[in-house]
């Protein structure tokens, strides 16, 4: 169980040991990621290869949480270049904030274009269901050919339910005041190389996790008042649907989190 003080311990001793026994890859710059990737032939039931998707998470006091999200893709097929020529961050204005704020193409001639995010259009998202004023904001990116790569930094701001509107800030602030909480995806349609997940939380709010449905990689760090949680998993593969089969939620690898004490509390 998620809240459970014995598994918080025994993860902790982990991290505790992982800091002495994980090294940290050579840095290798955007570029030499994308050739070392791989192709179509290395990926001949895939459209798009995810070379990193990245997540970092700075939780304040009082649980107000700011999010940077940086990925890298790789079109693989035509079809893959259509699936990337938009990019979209869905958002409720109530209780989050978004923004794209970087968008590169790494042409598979060797050139680089920076798209102009003061483009961004904010729209309301479509309208199948009660949405509740969620919108979508959006930038096209443009014809994309196989081998060219995508480069996308996104901002957020807030937490993904709304509740009562608040001034300022305020309203940014999730509902369990001076907490934080989040379920991370570990899978996607499209294979992904690395996906790495960091929060940073006050001493004081220490994090219970439990990882469901495999195996990942954490690690703990320490840096003044602040603690560093990083959870990676490499080489994540699609999942092949099965006839009436449960939600990929219950199968697939997530990360669940929460500075609560016990369930009692949230």
């Amino acid at each position: 169980m998620l809240f459970k003080p014995i598994i918080f311990m025994k993860n902790f001793y982990i991290f505790l040991l992982l800091i002495c026994t994980i090294q940290l890859l050579p840095a290798q710059s955007v570029q030499e990621k994308i050739k070392n990737a791989g192709t179509q032939s290395d990926f001949p039931n895939d459209n798009v290869l995810i070379i990193f998707d990245s997540t970092r998470v700075d939780v304040q006091q009082t649980g107000l949480s700011f999010y940077t999200m940086h990925r890298l893709y790789k079109v693989l097929t035509p079809h893959g270049a259509l699936d990337l020529n938009v990019v979209k961050i869905d958002y409720d204005p109530l209780s989050a904030f978004v923004a794209i704020k970087k968008v590169v193409i790494f042409r598979k001639n060797g050139s680089v274009e920076n798209l102009n995010v003061t483009k961004t259009q904010d729209y309301p998202a479509p309208a199948r269901a009660i949405y509740w004023g969620a919108r979508e904001k959006m930038l096209g990116v443009g014809r994309l050919e196989p081998g060219d790569a995508l480069e996308v930094s996104l901002f957020r701001k807030g937490f993904t339910y709304a509740l009562l509107q608040t001034d300022d800030d305020d309203k940014y602030i999730p509902p369990m005041r001076g907490h934080f909480y989040d379920i991370v995806e570990f899978w996607n349609t499209n294979p992904v190389l690395t996906k790495t997940y960091q929060v940073t939380v006050p001493k004081n709010k220490p994090l219970q996790y439990e990882f469901y449905n495999g195996e990942c990689i954490p690690k703990l760090n320490f840096k003044g008042e602040m603690m560093t949680y990083t959870f990676t998993l490499n080489n994540i593969s699609p999942i092949t649907p099965e006839p009436r089969q449960v939600a990929l939620s219950d199968i697939a690898p997530k990360l669940l989190m929460s500075t609560s004490p016990d369930w009692k509390a949230k």
